[in-house]
């Protein structure tokens, strides 16, 4: 196995480690990113973007080669590699891949997150063609079309919240009769749509019906009385929960809902972890935003809690 030595390791290769890594190399700081099994994360599965700054619309794999291709001119090693195993209890840390043995003074972690799916036959094949896990990113494109929701947590009823006022044409699926979320964001929901939100409950989805393109419709069915219905759709969004990309850590670092814990400073929130030296960035201790945009400004404050924390260490190489 091959042996590399850097002064900082960042894993995951979505906004924030770029943005980390492009600050951290203009201060003339020695960085590997370790990008993880899906180079540019899940934002590559986005079809269509439109709420990133200086762009009107670009397609997420051609934002994140974007990323990509600008921390190459900066000469930042990309190993294109997924990390099996790491030891933070060691110093210098080490980090096993498949290809590679790294040792590192500091790390940072963005190894982002994911959504939980259905495990259906088709599912991602119409991932960013009609199925969306993102109402901010994704609801202006169905201005006024029919919309199905499924989900009954708080972020299912936030995200209908927001899409309320995208469409008066929505159907919300929840396979309990209990709505497992804050009781305020129910209120306000129905208080905006009584008169024509429709819902499913006791309904899960049975399969995803469509051609080449995008999902046309959906087949659902009754827990109790096993009746089966086809909804024509023009957008599904599913909000069934999100998983923190944190498994590499349990046991090492301190977590919270799987999210990376992160400390809290007299004057600003820090990024630093429960290790010295280790901070994160990114969905993996992001519970509330998830975009990309914050993920991106979190990679720079990253960055930045890195200089003031080690200022010593770094102002000699600045």
């Amino acid at each position: 196995m091959i042996i590399k030595y850097s002064q900082i390791i960042t894993i995951g290769s979505g906004p924030s480690s770029y943005t980390f890594s492009i600050y951290a190399v203009r201060s003339n700081l020695n960085i590997i990113i370790i990008s993880g099994k899906n180079l540019g994360g899940q934002l590559t599965k986005t079809n269509i973007i439109e709420n990133w700054p200086s762009t009107t619309k670009i397609g997420g794999r051609d934002l994140m080669l974007n990323f990509y291709d600008q921390a190459l001119k900066f000469n930042i090693e990309i190993y294109i590699d997924e990390v099996y195993s790491i030891d933070l209890l060691t110093n210098p840390f080490i980090v096993f891949s498949k290809k590679f043995f790294f040792i590192f003074e500091f790390l940072i972690i963005c190894t982002g997150s994911f959504h939980k799916i259905l495990k259906l036959k088709n599912q991602n094949k119409y991932i960013g063609k009609n199925i969306s896990n993102c109402s901010i990113c994704d609801g202006n494109f169905f201005l006024k079309k029919k919309i199905i929701i499924l989900g009954g947590g708080d972020s299912c009823f936030e995200n209908l919240n927001y899409l309320l006022n995208i469409s008066k044409n929505i159907i919300l699926i929840n396979r309990n009769k209990i709505f497992k979320c804050n009781f305020d964001l129910i209120k306000k929901a129905f208080f905006k749509s009584y008169l024509f939100l429709k819902l499913k409950i006791n309904y899960y989805i049975l399969e995803f019906i469509g051609d080449d393109y995008s999902l046309k419709y959906i087949k659902i069915k009754n827990f109790y009385n096993f009746c089966v219905k086809i909804i024509y759709i023009d957008a599904l969004f599913i909000f069934i929960g999100n998983i923190p990309n944190s498994k590499l850590f349990k046991g090492q670092l301190r977590l919270n809902k799987n999210y990376i814990l992160t400390k809290k400073s007299s004057d600003y929130n820090s990024l630093k972890t429960s290790i010295n030296k280790i901070l994160c960035a990114g969905e993996v201790q992001d519970f509330l935003y998830k975009q990309a945009i914050t993920s991106s400004s979190s990679g720079c404050v990253a960055y930045f809690d890195l200089l003031k924390l080690y200022k010593k260490f770094f102002y000699k190489n600045v």
